[in-house]
C-alpha cells in the first residue's frame, strides 16, 4: 500500500473559527512554552537556523481554542500554517465562487493580524482523491477548459488574501498517489501544472509554486515522473513520513538517509518539506520516546542539508480527536488499525493536552539553533 498523508482542512475549519472568535489577546491566558530541559535526548553541534524556515500543522487540544495552540506553536519557532482547500469547494458553480464558509477570507483576517505566513495548497488532486467541479469531472487535466477555470479559481483566490503572505503555493497535493503509473495523466497534469503555475506567478511573482509529492513516489515507479514535474516549479514540495507499507515506523536514524535520497532527486532545487512526521502508537510499532528520538534525528539530519531543505514543517501539533480521525479514515476509504493509529497519534501532544517527550525535544531542537 502506498503512503497516505492528510491534508488540515478537516480539522482547520473547527480550529480556525475558535480562534477568530475567541481572539484570545490575554497574555495571562497564553501557555507557557514547553521546557526544554525534559528533552530526552541532548543536542550538540546545532547549525543556526540561517534562513530556514520552521512551520507546523497547528491543531488544538480538547477544551482548547485555536489561538492558546496558535501561540504555543508559536513559542517554539513556528513561523508559517498550513492551509489546505479543495477547489470543488470554492467553485459551486461554473466560474462561481462562493466558499460557505469562506475559509480564506477568514485566514486573511486572522492569520494576518498574527503576523503569521501561510503554506498554501489548492488542492486538484488529494492524494487518493480528485476535487474538481462537477462539471469537469471526467475532463483531461491538459483540456484547455480545465487549464482557464483553474486559472480563474487562482484569480479568486488572491482577492481572498490580500494580507497574507504566502510561504508557498502548492498546486495539487500528494499527487503522485493519485496519478501514481498512469502516464498519460502524468503528462496531463504536467502540462496543467506549468500552465497554471505560471498564472499563479503573475498574481504572487515573490511566492515559490510547485506541486507536493510524497517521499514514497520518490523512490517508486513514479519517481521520473515527479522529477520531470518538479522541474517545472520554483521548489520542489515534498510529504515525509518515515512509514512501512503496513504504517509500522521506520528506525528514527533512516531520517538521514531519507533526506539523502530526497536531497539526489531534486540536484540544485530548492527543498520544502511540507510535512514531516513521525507517530507515537504501539499498532505502529512506536512509542513516544521514538517519537522524540525522531524530531532529535530530524533536526540533525535538516542541519547537513541547510543549503538545500529551506522549510519544514512538522506535522502536527496536537492528536486528532476519534471523530477528526473516523472523518479522515471515511475520506481516504482506508481503516487499517496502523493506518487509523498513525493519524491518532501524530502530535507533539496527546488530544487533552498532555505533552509528549517529542515536544520537549521540539523545544531544546529550536532553542539550540536560535529560532
Amino acid at each position: 500500500m502506498k503512503q497516505i498523508s492528510k491534508s488540515l482542512t478537516f480539522l482547520f475549519v473547527s480550529l480556525l473559527l475558535v480562534g477568530l472568535i475567541s481572539g484570545c489577546d490575554d497574555p495571562a491566558a497564553v501557555p507557557p512554552p514547553p521546557a526544554s530541559t525534559g528533552a530526552p535526548f541532548p543536542v550538540a553541534d546545532a547549525q543556526m537556523r540561517g534562513d530556514r524556515l520552521f512551520t507546523m500543522s497547528v491543531t488544538e487540544a480538547a477544551g482548547e481554542d485555536y489561538d492558546l495552540s496558535m501561540d504555543l506553536a508559536r513559542s517554539v519557532g513556528t513561523e508559517s500554517v498550513s492551509l489546505s482547500v479543495y477547489w470543488d469547494d470554492i467553485e459551486t458553480a461554473p466560474g462561481e465562487f462562493a466558499p460557505d464558509p469562506n475559509w480564506l477570507e477568514i485566514a486573511n483576517v486572522y492569520y494576518a493580524a498574527k503576523e503569521v505566513e501561510v503554506t498554501l495548497a489548492l488542492s486538484v488532486i488529494d492524494t487518493n482523491n480528485i476535487r474538481l467541479p462537477a462539471d469537469l469531472a471526467g475532463r483531461d487535466f491538459d483540456d484547455p477548459e480545465m487549464i482557464d477555470r483553474f486559472n480563474g479559481l487562482l484569480d479568486y483566490v488572491v482577492t481572498q488574501l490580500p494580507d497574507v503572505q504566502l510561504t508557498t503555493l502548492a498546486i495539487g497535493n500528494e499527487i503522485d498517489i493519485y496519478l501514481w503509473n498512469d502516464s498519460a495523466q502524468w503528462a496531463a497534469y504536467e502540462t496543467f501544472f506549468v500552465e497554471t503555475a505560471a498564472h499563479a506567478r503573475t498574481l504572487w511573482p515573490d511566492v515559490p509554486v510547485g506541486t507536493k509529492v510524497t517521499y514514497g513516489g520518490l523512490t517508486s515507479s513514479p519517481a521520473s515522473a515527479i522529477q520531470s514535474i518538479t522541474k517545472h516549479g520554483d521548489v520542489a514540495l515534498v510529504t515525509y513520513y518515515p512509514l512501512n507499507d503496513d504504517f509500522t515506523v521506520r528506525p528514527p536514524s533512516t531520517v538521514h538517509n531519507d533526506f539523502q535520497t530526497i536531497s539526489d532527486a531534486f540536484p540544485g532545487q530548492t527543498i520544502y518539506l511540507l510535512e514531516t512526521g513521525y507517530p507515537s502508537g504501539s499498532d505502529n510499532n512506536s512509542s513516544e520516546a521514538q517519537q522524540a528520538e525522531f524530531v532529535h534525528e530530524m533536526f540533525m539530519a535538516w542541519d547537513d542539508h541547510a543549503e538545500q531543505i529551506a522549510v519544514l514543517n512538522y506535522t502536527w501539533l496536537t492528536d486528532m480527536p476519534s471523530s477528526a480521525v473516523e472523518d479522515m479514515t471515511s475520506y481516504y476509504r482506508l481503516d487499517d488499525a496502523g493506518f487509523v493509529s498513525y493519524l491518532a497519534t501524530l502530535g507533539l501532544r496527546q488530544n487533552d493536552g498532555t505533552e509528549k517527550l517529542a515536544l520537549s525535544q521540539l523545544a531544546q531542537e529550536v532553542e539550540a539553533r536560535d529560532w
